[in-house]
């Protein structure tokens, strides 16, 4: 389904819908426009719609950064960052405005691009024709291979992983040019398509054929375009007789992660010479390690840059510390093959945890110690301490099939396999197998249902956040002791987001007129489903295989009082623009009660789009808000489906000699006067860390900047 351009009434301007995304772009104009379809073809990027109007000018409400380049040639000329202003002389132009969804404009005019006060605001000299290109930021798997349980094949499937790659150039870096890697399921032969030809980048990782092996490379296959065979030892190849050693026995998964690493910080840092010249903060941190010759990089073939990428220093990577999405482990067994495109197609860092390399007795000590941290002083409704101990067993996993997973790297962290994480993310395969389905008006629909009085101030408190949003229209519905019918319905029907709060059991989700089992559903039509309830668990497994994206849940039973602070929080996040994954790592950090929530499916599923971009999270380092003065702050960048690992990231806060991008999803520290953080933040709704506690900075601060 091809995007929409819409003309607004009220304010006046254009609306570009996603259609597929439920992403909303706004472009306001001085007085009504109406856009015209046009062709694409005068378009060098790939967009699918294209539109013509007239204006003098277009402001959007908030900073993004806008890149200009000639038309003619492509020449580029900037990019026009936060707080800055520029001019251009009369003639062709094409203007870059990241998304979602991503925009291209082309005009013929002087220029006047202007991010100085809040917003962005683009004049033109007079009355001139606009034209918009736009394409959905919608990618999924375009094909599927069907491999046996058998390693060897499993090499052979992940070898055509970087078949989805649109380039092999350092510009693959940025998440727009890697497509989807192919499906990958399991049958009794192995079946590759045709349309999927191997890419000939000359480079091969040679490892033993065993799941131990295969999966941790499955992720740096992807990303260049590698051919996996069969070795002794583990070691990167390529064409020209290069050979690089990937570690052996325990140090073998972080070699990978290591390589992995390297490989995509010096591509973000050798993209700087081609389409879009910019100051990366990696590539100075790049430069002050090794000196390398990145416009030759930029032009030479993969595999020599490669070997030249593997020829600095291995403390490459300690010095620019780049900031990683996520950290998946996964069991060594064929129920793992299905995930793999998905996980790869994070990049994320795979790591395998096998039954033998765990302590059973701690595994299930570690269990048992986390379901009895339940029972907290002061934190239990009635409903849940009148539970008998059978009943509570149920609707869970047993303590010894929870999984405890290691202190992690990343942002977040991932389960593939039988058990169910401590802490993040189970991925359940069946959630990725769900299509996603199409809105027809890019409203983000919500249903909340309380089924349960004493659990009406979760309800009042999330009332009052979802659909808070300017930008983002809402259509929230709020149900209130609804039947099981009733129920079953609601959860038939497409939604973003499903969103109950009450008591859940092993035998289901409890309504006035009885229980209904989420296991006897045909179909949910919900893309996410917080169950806010205890001992949700399985309930929310069971929708995630009717039809759910995403299920966030409990694992045990849960307070009235630490179950209302989870869901309000949630609730919030996900408003914002988090992705669930992101949301639960920051709830269970944040909440009194949050570690107890895991969630099921997709962690990547959004509910809404972020303003800015991407989801960020400000932390006053040095505790409390001072008065005046300087203040540090460090800002945490989190990935989104459009601003996923290796897009640029441009920062509000930075000073004079700070650089001006920096790839997500990143960690970055300024030094600012605590005046100018606090004008800029106080009429923004965004989760602020202050004195160890999670905030939201229009609660913080005044609209006059002060702070209340």
């Amino acid at each position: 389904m091809r995007p929409r351009i819409d003309s607004l009434g009220d304010p006046t301007g254009v609306e570009i819908v996603d259609l597929i995304e439920s992403h909303r772009f706004l472009l306001y104009t001085p007085k009504a426009v109406s856009p015209t379809p046009t062709d694409t073809e005068r378009f060098v990027y790939p967009v699918t719609v294209a539109c013509r109007f007239t204006t003098s000018d277009l402001r959007l409400s908030y900073p993004v950064p806008v890149g200009v380049r000639r038309r003619e040639g492509r020449e580029y000329i900037c990019d026009v960052t936060y707080g800055a202003a520029r001019e251009f002389e009369a003639g062709a132009y094409v203007i870059e405005i990241p998304g979602p969804p991503k925009l291209y404009l082309h005009v013929e005019s002087a220029l006047t691009v202007d991010a100085t006060n809040g917003e962005t605001r683009i004049a033109f000299g007079g009355e001139t024709t606009v034209v918009v290109g736009t394409r959905s930021s919608h990618e999924s798997p375009a094909a599927t291979i069907t491999v046996p349980d058998d390693p060897a094949s499993v090499m052979r499937g992940v070898s055509r992983f970087g078949s989805a790659l649109k380039t092999t150039s350092p510009e693959r870096s940025w998440p727009t040019l890697r497509g989807h890697p192919p499906r990958v399921e399991r049958g009794d032969e192995l079946r590759i398509p045709d349309e999927l030809e191997a890419i000939d980048t000359g480079v091969t990782i040679r490892v033993p054929a065993d799941y131990e092996h295969v999966f941790p490379v499955a992720s740096l296959a992807y990303y260049l375009g590698a051919a996996v065979s069969q070795g002794d030892r583990p070691r990167l190849t390529t064409k020209n007789g290069f050979s690089y050693p990937l570690g052996g026995g325990a140090d073998f998964e972080e070699e990978v992660a290591r390589v992995l690493r390297q490989v995509f910080v010096l591509d973000c840092a050798t993209r700087t010479e081609g389409f879009h010249p910019a100051d990366l903060a990696e590539r100075r941190l790049v430069e002050s390690v090794v000196d390398l010759d990145f416009a030759a990089l930029y032009d030479a073939p993969l595999a020599e840059r490669l070997e030249t990428y593997l020829s600095v220093p291995e403390t490459l990577v300690d010095d620019v510390k780049p900031t990683w999405g996520r950290e998946t482990y996964v069991r060594p067994v064929a129920d793992g093959i299905e995930s793999l495109p998905y996980v790869a197609r994070d990049l994320s860092v795979v790591r395998v945890k096998s039954p033998a390399s765990t302590d059973t007795s701690r595994s299930r000590r570690s269990g048992r110690e986390a379901l009895h941290s339940f029972k907290r002083s002061g934190m239990e409704s009635d409903h849940s301490q009148s539970v008998d101990a059978d009943e509570a067993a149920t609707g869970v996993p047993a303590p010894d099939e929870y999984v405890p997973l290691p202190t992690h790297d990343g942002l977040e962290r991932a389960w593939v396999g039988d058990g169910t994480p401590v802490h993040g993310a189970k991925l359940h395969p069946e959630a990725f197998r769900h299509e996603r389905t199409d809105s027809t008006d890019g409203v983000i629909d919500v249903t909340v249902v309380c089924n349960d009085e004493e659990m009406r101030e979760e309800l009042n408190a999330v009332s009052e956040v979802y659909g808070s949003r300017e930008v983002v229209p809402f259509d929230v519905d709020f149900r209130v002791g609804v039947p099981t019918e009733e129920l079953r319905a609601l959860l038939a029907a497409d939604n973003d987001l499903f969103h109950f709060i009450g008591h859940v059991d092993g035998r289901g989700l409890e309504c006035p007129d009885g229980v209904l089992d989420a296991e006897t559903l045909s179909e949910n039509g919900a893309t996410a489903v917080l169950l806010n309830a205890c001992r949700s668990h399985d309930q929310g497994v069971a929708l995630v295989e009717a039809g759910a994206h995403a299920a966030i849940v409990s694992w045990g039973d849960v307070g009235n009082l630490g179950a209302m602070e989870v869901g309000e929080t949630f609730a919030k996040l996900l408003n914002y623009g988090f992705s669930v994954g992101s949301a639960l790592e920051l709830v269970e950090e944040y909440t009194s009660i949050g570690r107890h929530y895991v969630t099921i499916g997709n962690p990547n599923v959004t509910v809404a789009q972020c303003e800015d971009g991407l989801p960020v999270v400000y932390e006053v380092l040095s505790g409390e808000v001072p008065k005046s003065g300087e203040i540090d702050i460090e800002l945490t960048a989190y990935p989104a489906p459009t601003f996923s690992i290796g897009a640029a990231v441009s920062y509000h806060f930075r000073g004079a000699d700070d650089p001006e991008f920096f790839t997500a999803p990143a960690i970055a520290r300024f030094t600012n006067e605590v005046e100018e953080i606090v004008e800029e933040v106080a009429t923004l709704a965004t989760p602020m860390i202050v004195d160890d506690e999670l905030r939201w900075t229009d609660e913080l601060f005044s609209e006059d900047g002060t702070t209340r």
